[in-house]
C-alpha cells in the first residue's frame, strides 16, 4: 500500500495558555510518566550492552591440534 505524502503543521502554544485548561498536576504527572519510559528505556539498553560486554569476555577455548597422517 503506497503512503500518501501529507503536510505537517505544528502549533506552538504558549505555557501559560497549556495551563488554563490543564491542571498543572496533569502536566507534571505526564512529564513523570515520560521520564520513566525513558529509564526504562535506559535498563533495557543498559542489560543489551551487559549482554555485549559479556559475550566479548568469554575467552575461545585453545585450539587442539590434530595430526594427521597418511597411510
Amino acid at each position: 500500500m503506497a503512503e500518501k505524502a501529507g503536510k505537517e503543521i505544528k502549533i506552538v502554544i504558549p505555557e501559560d495558555i497549556i495551563s488554563i485548561f490543564i491542571p498543572e498536576e496533569t502536566i507534571q504527572h505526564s512529564l513523570m510518566a515520560k521520564k520513566e519510559l525513558l529509564l526504562a528505556l535506559r535498563s533495557l539498553i543498559d542489560a543489551k550492552i551487559q549482554a555485549i560486554e559479556k559475550k566479548l569476555e568469554k575467552k575461545p577455548q585453545k585450539k587442539k591440534k590434530i595430526n594427521i597422517t597418511q597411510e
